[in-house]
This record gives structure tokens, C-alpha cells and sequence, in this order.
């Protein structure tokens, strides 16, 4: 579970009920406490209109027959975890943020919960259901968002990204969605008879919702197949899954795809990258059930492990390569101002980097970010420059290749380590030779027989 999700404490079923009346005569009680029977729909309608109308004062009103979301599972940690993405990559998030939801359901309930927790965050939420969109745009309008929440209609057999592609000018932030899970209404029964579903809820829905030609993963490589196209106007395409199988599939695509026929050419026309290598993976845990999301961008933004890497074995081979990278020391007593300092000066003996120090009074393990135009740190850059070479790239402007930052951490096991974070740049080796790099020196200052390197 997310670790801003705040249920990760069970809610207290007395509470709610008394601050959302209409869930009293659900309320179960054992033994002095209460609950609510998972498997009557009416009773889970409730608890989520409870949850919503006291932890986010959102409204919600969903037909019997459309989906209603179970607010404290997924759904949420997904939300969180779209935030993370914008934070690491827009800290400030000084400019508004677009996302687009993806087949946004009866509730509208991503693009409700994104616009209550964030208040610079708006949407165009699409979907080809009319009862859906009804139902959507009367949720919107009770919670007076209408005007950051619009809600757009499309066919099932228009381009999923829409939005995008009628609008040639429109440029978006991100894309969310939650995809129908099944291929048909007999893989609907099958998994219900194999108790695939949560043993204690029920599961609501209508076939439009449930149901896509084939699956999930099939729906999510369309997606892939349609980035590709629309390129960097979006800046973090993601989506849920719910089957380990089809994120095995999906990161397939994303590294392969872009190979394959048409797309091979309209990237020798635009000298873009030959597969999607900018990708992250992230697992949603809540009791015995998972989910997993993937984000991928053409953007030479980088996310940090915490967000973009999962630490299931099972999923190893799937994972990105990493943009964080870490150098352990063993030592004990080190003052960190005195380990700051030290970092400093390391950073300021780099010939062709700008460091931007961190600012005055800020805590003593501080951030230091480091931006570069080219590699004048590896042995043969540094060859060249004793050599006397012409160093071309001078007579022209600077022009950043890399932007990242380095920073002393104290690990969970409380070892120190210098933690390296990718923050920007298209040259994966450029990033890793500068970290490798500044780990020797800082290594060889500290330890002058150093027994490991980096």
C-alpha cells in the first residue's frame, strides 16, 4: 500500500457511520465493534460514499448497474503514485498539471480524487459509455469541478488517446487508466468460479466496463502502439493492470514495439529512439490482493527508483534500468556537515560542471544538483585536455546533457551512503561515469586504501 495512503489503518466503522448517516444501517456488529458485509453491494456503495464524503468531500451518486469503485484499494495508491511521478520530475509544480482518464467510468472517481488532493491538477476524462458520461458529468457538477474536470465522449473504435489526436495543439502531463479487465463474459465466470476476486467483496459492473477485445493487455498495447505516435505530447503515459501476465507483456512491447514496422521509419524521420527505454514499473499491495501500474515517457525526464523500480523478485528481468544509484560506506562518526563539506569541494573539482549548492541554513545533508554538457571527467576526457586537444564544444553555447543530483543518505540499515539520482538527460553512460566518478573521489578522500570501488 502507498505510504501516503491512509488506510492503511482500517477505518473505524462507528466513526463513519456517525459522520455519513446513510451508512448506519449497513454497520455489522461484532462483539463491540463494526464492519460491513463485503459481499452486499449496497453496503460497499456506502462505505465508499462515506469514505469519500469525510476524508475528501467529494459527493458520489452511481446507477446500480455502473461500476462503483472501492475507494481505499487501488484506486487510491494508483492517485499516489500518479503524484509521485509529477513530483519527482515537477517539484514545484509551479504550472498547471493536465492528466487525461482514460475510460473515466460512471463515477469519474481518478479524475474527483486527483483534483481534490491537488488543486492545480485538471482533466478531460473520456469514455464510450453514455450512461457512464451522464452519470460522470452529474459528479463532476455536484462537486463543483466542472471547470477542470471535462468530460469527453468517444466510439469504441476511435483512438484511445483521443484528446490528442483531435486536438493537434493539445499537450498533457500525463494519462491514467484503469482498463477492463477480461476478454469475455466467460472469462468474467471463470475467474469468479476460481475465486480470483477479493474472497470478502463483491464485484459490480457492467460488461463495458469489465470487458475489452482481448483483455487488458491487448488494451494497454493499443496505448503503447499510440504513444509512439503522439510522441512527447504527453509527458508520462500510465496505466493499471491486474494480471502479472499482462505487465510481462507490456514491458515487452515497450521495449520492442517501437522496432517493428511503420514505427521503424517514422524514427529514422525524427531521429527517435528505436524502443521505449524511459519506463518504470510500481506494485500495488492492499492485503492479498496486487495490482501494477506502468508509466513510460519519450521525454528524457528520469524517475527514481522508489518510483519507477519494484522489489519483487518475481519481476526482476522486467525492471528498468535503475536511475538511482547508491555507494555504501562502512565508516561511523562522520559529521555531516564535515561529509557535505567534503562532497562539495569533490563536486567543484569537476571541470565542466555547474553545481548549485545547497542554500544557506538548509539541513546539513543536503542536495547538491549538477548539470553538464559533456564528459570531462572520465580517463580519456580528462587524457585529451592534458594533451592540449582543441576542445571544440567550448566555442559553442551550453547546452545541458545531464542534470542530476548527489546527496548523503543514511540507509535503513544506518549506513551512510552517497545516493546519485538521474534527474535528466538522453546519455545513460554519461549519468553512470559521472556518479562512478565522483564515488572515487569522494572514496579515495576518505579512505585512502579503499578496499571496494564503485
Amino acid at each position: 500500500m502507498h505510504p501516503r495512503n491512509p488506510y492503511r489503518i482500517p477505518p473505524d466503522f462507528r466513526a463513519l457511520a456517525d459522520a455519513y448517516p446513510p451508512l448506519e444501517p449497513c454497520l455489522i456488529s461484532h462483539s463491540g465493534s463494526f464492519s460491513i458485509d463485503f459481499k452486499d453491494e449496497l453496503s460497499q456503495r456506502r462505505l465508499t460514499e462515506a469514505l469519500l464524503h469525510r476524508d475528501f468531500g467529494i459527493s458520489l451518486d452511481v446507477p446500480m448497474d455502473r461500476l462503483c469503485p472501492p475507494v481505499s484499494f487501488h484506486l487510491l495508491n494508483y492517485v499516489l503514485w500518479i503524484e509521485d511521478v509529477i513530483r519527482s520530475t515537477d517539484p514545484l509544480q509551479s504550472m498547471p498539471i493536465v492528466g487525461i482518464d482514460i475510460g473515466t467510468g460512471a463515477s469519474a472517481i481518478y479524475p474527483l480524487l486527483s483534483c481534490k488532493l491537488n488543486p492545480n491538477f485538471s482533466f478531460i476524462a473520456t469514455d464510450i459509455d453514455k450512461l457512464s458520461l451522464n452519470s460522470a458529468s452529474s459528479n463532476v457538477e455536484r462537486n463543483g469541478l466542472s471547470e477542470r474536470i471535462k468530460i469527453y465522449e468517444t466510439m469504441p473504435g476511435a483512438p484511445i488517446f483521443a484528446p490528442l489526436d483531435e486536438d493537434p495543439g493539445l499537450r498533457v502531463d500525463f494519462t491514467m487508466c484503469n482498463p477492463p479487465f477480461y476478454r469475455s463474459r466467460e472469462e468474467v465466470a471463470a475467474s469468479a468460479d476460481a475465486k480470483e476476486f477479493e474472497p470478502n467483496a463483491v464485484c459490480t459492473g457492467a460488461d463495458v466496463e469489465m470487458i475489452t477485445l482481448g483483455g487488458e493487455s491487448s488494451f494497454v498495447q493499443r496505448m503503447v502502439g499510440e504513444s509512439i505516435r503522439l510522441g512527447d505530447r504527453c509527458r508520462w503515459y500510465t496505466s493499471m493492470l491486474g494480471k502479472m501476465s499482462s505487465l510481462t507483456e507490456i514491458v515487452g512491447a515497450l521495449r520492442a514495439h517501437a522496432a517493428s514496422g511503420h514505427c521503424l521509419l517514422l524514427y529514422e524521420s525524427t531521429n527517435a529512439p528505436k524502443q521505449i527505454e524511459n519506463y518504470g514499473i510500481t506494485e500495488f499491495v492492499q492485503g492479498s490482493t496486487r495490482r501494477w501500474a506502468v508509466v513510460w515517457s519519450f521525454s528524457d525526464s528520469r524517475l527514481p527508483d522508489a518510483v519507477a523500480r519494484i522489489g519483487n523478485p518475481q519481476l526482476h528481468s522486467l525492471m528498468p534500468p535503475r536511475n538511482t544509484l547508491r555507494q555504501p560506506f562502512t565508516f561511523a562518526g562522520k559529521d555531516p556537515q564535515g561529509l557535505t563539506d567534503l562532497l562539495s569541494v569533490v563536486l567543484a573539482s569537476v571541470d565542466g560542471a555547474r553545481v548549485v549548492k545547497p542554500e544557506a541554513g538548509a539541513p546539513k545533508l543536503s542536495c547538491f544538483h549538477i548539470s553538464a554538457a559533456k564528459n570531462t571527467w572520465s580517463r580519456g576526457a580528462r587524457r585529451k585536455l592534458k594533451l592540449g586537444a582543441e576542445d571544440h564544444d567550448s566555442l559553442v553555447p551550453f547546452t545541458t546533457n545531464l542534470v542530476c543530483s548527489t546527496q548523503w543518505i543514511i540507509q535503513e540499515d544506518g549506513a551512510w551512503a552517497l545516493e546519485h539520482q538521474w534527474i535528466q538527460g538522453k546519455d545513460r553512460p554519461l549519468f553512470e561515469a559521472f556518479s562512478s566518478h565522483v564515488s572515487r573521489k569522494v572514496t579515495a578522500a576518505l579512505l585512502p586504501n579503499p578496499s571496494s570501488s564503485f
